[in-house]
């Protein structure tokens, strides 16, 4: 009968004695029979160990030429010993826990887009898509249950998403980017003092840090309105025009359009959102748990490691956001 197990010589199936200890510390074992000595090999071990120094790589700052390698083990050696770890893609697990507030935006990776969730402590999933749309946003919030409240930056696809996927959840739209939207549109320097005084009202969100300052701000630019209605109702005919199209536009169209910007973020609810008692822990204003806390760090690390493809390139935005996860495990879990 054949003799199977390690503990068995692989040469004439004798069985091994134990034979004292290799330099490294490895049980060594001896063949009576044959006089063979042998180690027995932890596959398991070695490809756990290559994953974790190829992630621990991945997301540092060293290139492959200051890796403090053997001296045995070339560039290109380490290449070929860490290209099946290319293909271990890492991924939360979905638990069903209810977050209070979730903050959501996507970052370019090459041709594609990483639309990514997160809470203002950690991240709770990804998804990789062409473009952002409504249908590639629900993707990703079919993965969670709704929260109280979402922040996001006000994309055309993520308002469309949340009002079908989540419709009872409350919006709060991203500060920076509203002011941004407004400046685009006023300049930092108008040349009517409308203009003028709609970017200091823009400004003043800043301060505003109390549901009774809100009220304030609200009359503010309701004030405002009646004061410059006509100005930006004011409109000029054109020189030209062609059959069926509009005969005229508004003179102040960008200054029309950034007031009632606003006006529309009031009426929705979604200017001052973070000052309502909607959950226990604060609700952020902005976006900056994403962009400064995510999308910045991996802009960083992929042009540390820039010249890497673009499937190795999501896969260090991968890793990335796996470690910045609630309970990441450990690399060789996903052996």
């Amino acid at each position: 009968m054949k003799q199977r197990g390690f503990r068995y010589c692989s040469t004439c199936k004798s069985k091994l004695q134990k034979w004292g200890k290799t330099l490294a510390g490895t049980q060594r074992w001896r063949c009576p029979s044959c006089t063979n000595t042998q180690v027995k090999l932890r596959p398991d071990l070695s490809r756990a160990f290559t994953l974790e120094r190829f992630v621990t790589w991945l997301l540092g700052k060293q290139s492959q030429a200051e890796l403090n390698l053997p001296d045995d083990v070339t560039d290109r050696t380490w290449r070929d010993q860490t290209a099946w770890c290319w293909s271990v893609a890492p991924y939360p697990e979905q638990t069903g826990e209810v977050h209070p507030v979730i903050l959501l935006d996507g970052i370019g990776v090459g041709s594609l887009v990483c639309l990514v969730a997160r809470t203002p402590e950690f991240v709770i999933g990804w998804c990789w898509v062409g473009w952002e749309s409504s249908a590639t946003w629900a993707k990703l919030l079919q993965q969670f249950p709704p929260p109280t409240v979402v922040v996001c930056d006000g994309q055309k696809g993520i308002v469309l998403a949340l009002a079908r996927c989540w419709p009872q959840t409350r919006v709060q739209r991203c500060l920076f980017h509203i002011w941004q939207n407004i400046r685009v549109k006023l300049t930092l320097h108008p040349l009517t003092e409308a203009g003028r005084e709609l970017l200091q009202l823009t400004r003043d969100l800043w301060q505003v840090k109390t549901p009774e300052q809100a009220a304030s701000w609200q009359q503010q630019l309701e004030d405002w309105h009646e004061r410059h209605g006509d100005f930006i109702r004011e409109r000029t005919d054109k020189a030209t025009s062609e059959l069926g199209k509009r005969r005229w536009w508004y003179t102040h169209g960008r200054l029309r359009s950034a007031y009632y910007q606003l006006a529309k973020l009031l009426r929705d609810n979604q200017l001052f959102t973070h000052l309502e008692p909607l959950t226990d822990a604060p609700i952020p204003r902005t976006t900056n748990y994403v962009e400064g806390g995510i999308n910045s760090q991996l802009r960083t690390k992929l042009k540390l490691h820039r010249g890497m493809s673009e499937e190795h390139q999501r896969r260090l935005v991968e890793w990335y956001l796996y470690s910045r996860t609630e309970e990441p495990k450990p690399t060789r879990k996903f052996l």
